[in-house]
């Protein structure tokens, strides 16, 4: 599985703007091959800056989505932040659930 998180700090005065498009682009990315998902957040006390969230199966998928003209889409919205965006791509490759939480709390757990 593959992340890929974008964060963007977007001047006040096109806040609402950036915001309508990224909500526009949340459907037509979760629809996309190999999307496990797709969120959009904005931070808890800066109200400017926007966290747009994916998830792909495999990064085959996510370079797909990188040709895509939704993601044209995303590209274009840079233009409208304030500071230089950050983005990162992640790489998971294992993941654990409540048996990882088993074997650390070992037996005498009761």
């Amino acid at each position: 599985m593959i992340s890929a998180i974008l964060r963007i700090h977007c001047r006040q005065d096109r806040i609402s703007d950036v915001n309508r498009l990224f909500r526009s682009l949340i459907e037509p990315t979760r629809v996309e091959d190999g999307c496990i998902s797709c969120r959009l957040y904005h931070e808890a006390g800066q109200p400017n800056v926007i966290a747009w969230v994916e998830e792909w199966e495999t990064e085959k998928d996510l370079r797909r989505h990188l040709k895509s003209d939704v993601y044209r889409k995303i590209l274009a919205a840079l233009d409208l932040a304030e500071e230089e965006p950050e983005i990162c791509f992640n790489t998971v490759a294992e993941t654990k659930g409540m048996q990882l939480i088993e074997e650390a709390l070992g037996p005498s757990r009761n």
